[in-house]
């Protein structure tokens, strides 16, 4: 039982390391407070990042975060060839509607509305985009000797 536990512990290791080579760790500063997920998240530093389904946000100073699956919108065609995040603004409410990755890792993701969403869409006439920058910084991995 012991050898399973190991080796599928080291299993889990080596495939943890190996999705981190070559990732591109992205950030950025949200000066407004948003909705993501379901989930009301304030203004701040952030990070973000990816799997081939799931968008992970994350502001370590007041410990919010959230994830959702989201839908593939494009990937190796972004226009602007910048990271951005891209919120709704409904009145005084944001809500996370896509992220795109910049060159090199291009992909770009939309967000599904939730329902608070959908019925703040239904009852406002006006929506605007708003567009945050991310920074990118690749994440490299340290060599063991």
């Amino acid at each position: 039982m012991r050898n399973k536990s190991f080796a599928a512990l080291a299993t889990l290791a080596l495939l943890a390391s190996a999705s981190a080579f070559g990732q591109t760790k992205l950030t950025a500063d949200i000066p407004f407070e948003f909705s993501y997920s379901g989930k009301v998240m304030p203004a701040g530093h952030y990070d973000i990042s990816r799997t081939p389904v799931v968008l992970v946000v994350r502001n370590f100073t007041s410990r919010a975060g959230a994830l959702a699956t989201t839908n593939n919108i494009g990937g190796g065609d972004n226009d602007n060839k910048q990271s951005r995040l891209t919120f709704n603004k409904y009145g005084d409410k944001y809500f996370l509607a896509e992220a795109w990755s910049g060159p090199g890792s291009a992909w770009a993701v939309g967000v599904p509305m939730s329902k608070t969403e959908r019925e703040i869409a239904r009852e406002s006439r006006d929506v605007a985009r708003v567009t945050v920058p991310l920074r990118t910084g690749a994440v490299t991995l340290a060599s063991l000797r």
